[in-house]
């Protein structure tokens, strides 16, 4: 018979010591240990112990609801949106009621709602300025397009007005906001970056109400600015000496960079010439690190090639390219010439029909001895994305890696990714085919 093994008393009294211990925490250690959980998780601790059952209403984290899942029944009409939204708001108000913390770190709702939910919506508005929230997050973005006047509308007077239940002392903590599909005006940005003195992220896409913004002032901690697709947005001025990051996508808007001695990252563009989306930033291309385009290519559309000043300090350039298979991208080449410390370039290729059959052009190699990662999305092996690409893998003598996903960049991260492969297979064939063109010792990863 196998001998069962006792612990010792020793083994006992280190066991129940530690017992004590925990127990001794004070509840605000406890809470403390809880934030750095998700929510998910500080509830799940409430079958520990009759303690730890009244601790997780006081958790001060993330307070984050959302369900892609559900989102994609929607989309795919497995679910009713009117149900589901139902639902989601309920789950959100019952967790909401049961809070009893001072303060969160952050609050986060990612579903689809509009103006008809705005009772519910300003009401988690208020509750997470009265928690002094550091990070506020409202993505309401639709399953399918939705019309600009069906948008919730961010509650300017809860802001403005000195009576209302949020206060000044209320937004003092904040340090991020972002709003997507919320109706927003550049008067209450300026209002919230002139009282918030720790906002430092600031992210604004698919608001029809923003028209012009101005974020200056030196004492502004704002370090990353993103205006994404704001169709009326019109102009932009800028004085942020802390200002890393910026990102300005959707039409012609008029820019002023007027001080910004720490921008390292970029993404702009949408419908103008890339001279003309760059041109505002000329004082500044030479200190970036990180430069993403995006350009649209129209039909019969002139193309020179462009020069470009020194990008000495660039590491990260990406292109996300709308344009026919008509057209050529070899006229942008001298941008990768510019950058002569390049480390990676991607290409993400949106395709308008139809595609047109024509020869390819052959580009003169610039020896590069930097660029180490390539990657190309949305490729289909037609002569717009094939003569850049062996290009690139001509100039780039110290290649180490190149990946080639045939599928739609709109297409990744969606449930739609795979469907279709079959329609990908000519383009799989076509990336084969560039083994021949790979430097020694780079991989050739087809996804």
């Amino acid at each position: 018979m196998e001998k069962t093994v006792q612990p010792s008393n020793k083994c006992k009294r280190n066991h129940v010591g530690l017992e004590d211990r925990i127990s001794q925490f004070p509840d605000e250690i406890l809470v403390s240990i809880l934030s750095f959980l998700t929510f998910e998780e500080a509830v799940r601790t409430s079958v520990l112990s009759h303690r730890w059952k009244h601790l997780w209403p006081f958790f001060t984290g993330s307070l984050d609801f959302d369900d892609p899942d559900t989102m994609w029944d929607i989309a795919d009409e497995k679910k009713q949106l009117k149900v589901e939204r139902n639902n989601f708001a309920k789950r959100v108000n019952r967790i909401l009621k049961l809070h009893q913390g001072s303060n969160i770190d952050q609050f986060r709702v990612c579903f689809e709602f509009n103006r008809y939910s705005k009772h519910r919506i300003d009401g988690w508005i208020d509750f997470a300025m009265s928690k002094r929230v550091k990070r506020l997050e409202l993505d309401f973005t639709p399953t399918w397009v939705c019309k600009s006047q069906m948008r919730y509308t961010f509650p300017h007077e809860r802001f403005t007005k000195l009576e209302s239940s949020v206060g000044v002392s209320c937004i003092e903590s904040l340090m991020s906001l972002t709003l997507m599909n919320v109706r927003v005006t550049g008067k209450l940005l300026e209002h919230l970056l002139s009282n918030c003195p720790l906002l430092e992220r600031l992210h604004v896409s698919d608001s029809d109400d923003l028209v012009t913004l101005k974020v200056c002032g030196s004492s502004l901690r704002l370090k990353y600015l993103h205006i994404i697709h704001c169709l009326e947005f019109k102009s932009i001025e800028i004085f942020a000496p802390n200002l890393e990051s910026l990102s300005l996508v959707g039409r012609q808007t008029e820019m002023h960079v007027n001080h910004a001695p720490c921008l390292l990252d970029v993404c702009i563009g949408g419908s103008k010439p890339v001279n003309s989306a760059i041109c505002p930033l000329s004082s500044y291309l030479s200190q970036l690190q990180s430069l993403i385009l995006h350009i649209c290519i129209y039909p019969n559309e002139k193309l020179e090639f462009l020069k470009f000043q020194p990008l000495t300090n660039l590491r990260h350039l990406k292109w996300r390219v709308t344009a026919s298979d008509g057209e050529s991208l070899v006229y942008l080449i001298s941008m990768i010439e510019a950058a002569p410390f390049l480390q990676k370039f991607t290409l993400e290729l949106l395709w308008s029909k139809p595609l047109i059959e024509r020869e390819f052009r052959k580009v003169k190699k610039y020896p590069n001895e930097h660029l180490k990662e390539v990657e190309i999305m949305g490729f289909v092996g037609r002569a717009i994305d094939m003569e850049l690409t062996v290009y690139l893998l001509e100039s780039a003598i110290k290649l180490e890696k190149i990946v080639i996903n045939p599928r739609s960049p709109a297409l990744v991260g969606t449930p739609w990714e795979f469907e279709t492969t079959e329609k990908n297979e000519g383009a799989i064939e076509c990336a084969n085919q560039l083994k021949k063109n790979l430097p020694q010792g780079a991989e050739l990863l087809i996804l």
